[in-house]
């Protein structure tokens, strides 16, 4: 007979808590730089093409982050239900 999978002990122990931290944080700061993006002085100044590039680099470091994430949680899942 198979064991029974607890799927919030599975839930509990698959989410990388530092990871969806930083998660958190580069999201909160891709908001941020795109609502900047739409002050005037920013745009008047010549800058908006430096705010549009930094918000690019955040949607790379969320993708990146991401990944690891999920390679953890497929990783901590195999572990806890094997």
């Amino acid at each position: 007979m198979a064991t029974e999978i607890n799927i919030e002990e599975v839930k509990n122990n698959a989410i990388h808590s530092e990871l969806l931290k930083a998660m958190c944080l580069i999201s909160q700061a891709r908001n941020i730089v795109s609502d900047a993006m739409d002050e005037k002085e920013l745009r008047d100044a010549g800058q908006w093409d430096c705010l549009d590039d930094t918000v690019s680099g955040l949607n790379e470091c969320s993708r990146d982050v991401s990944y690891i994430i999920g390679m953890i949680i497929t990783s901590r899942v195999a572990v806890l239900t094997t």
